[in-house]
């Protein structure tokens, strides 16, 4: 099996340094048929040398968490795991539970990203962070930050007390949508808070068919999806964030 090449890293306010390229767990753990499958999956890449995943208690109601548990359960120190509470769980002790059910289905005893999913629907930002805090100062998570914020809803966040150590914020980013290219990514860069860019391939079909894309990846010897990853890869303070397939596992990055 051939080896995932030497991708770049990225470090988080803290210092600590991740691997700018991770694997999402979306749309995984919904059919419990599939269990093996899916934790054979993760294996793959595993062997092929990811070492970063991004999960969430809503994928699969927990079904994502547990297969990736299962896979990465005999590494867990090599890999660095990300999930999300749910954007419907506000309150403080809704969050600790959530975190605690987390773990649980991760077969860890600690997470080394954890954020709030979807900035849109939080109504109690006070109390998320409050959890957040006491969540990092009890050892169960190693850093929080948020997923879907754009501008608005991030400065916002930043606002209030103690949000100051957040570390990430996942957005919808690739070259057919570009906004935060603009605004979002420049404001994460003076702050120091990696982008994670989400769905960097779910892309109109015109920018894999655009010439130039075409020309770099032929004479390259590789494909116009990957010339959209590398497209992003290359970009300060940016990580990328693909979906695991077959192809995720096969093909080089």
């Amino acid at each position: 099996m051939e080896k995932l090449q030497k991708t770049k890293t990225i470090a988080l306010p803290s210092g600590r340094v991740i691997p700018a390229l991770e694997i999402g767990m979306w749309y995984l753990g919904e059919d419990a048929g599939a269990y093996f499958k899916e934790t054979d999956l993760i294996r793959n890449a595993l062997d092929i040398g990811f070492r970063a995943f991004d999960t969430a208690e809503m994928y699969g109601h927990g079904g994502a968490e547990e297969v990736l548990g299962e896979a990465v359960s005999d590494c867990r120190d090599e890999v660095f795991l990300t999930s999300k509470v749910s954007p419907v769980l506000s309150g403080y002790d809704e969050i600790i539970e959530a975190c605690d059910k987390s773990l649980e289905r991760l077969k860890t005893d600690y997470l080394d990203m954890y954020l709030l999913h979807w900035g849109t629907y939080r109504s109690r930002p006070e109390e998320v962070l409050e959890a957040f805090t006491d969540l990092k100062e009890d050892g169960k998570i190693l850093d929080f930050g948020v997923s879907h914020f754009d501008l608005q809803d991030f400065k916002e966040w930043l606002s209030f007390e103690n949000a100051q150590e957040t570390a990430m914020n996942q957005a919808f980013f690739n070259p057919c949508h570009r906004q935060m290219e603009k605004d979002l990514l420049p404001f994460c860069r003076k702050k120091k808070i990696p982008l994670i860019a989400y769905a960097p391939q779910d892309v109109c079909a015109v920018a894999y068919q655009n010439s130039v894309v075409c020309k770099i990846a032929e004479n390259h010897k590789t494909t116009p999806r990957q010339i959209v990853l590398a497209w992003l890869l290359a970009k300060d303070n940016v990580g990328v964030l693909v979906k695991i397939g077959r192809a995720s596992c096969r093909e080089r990055v």
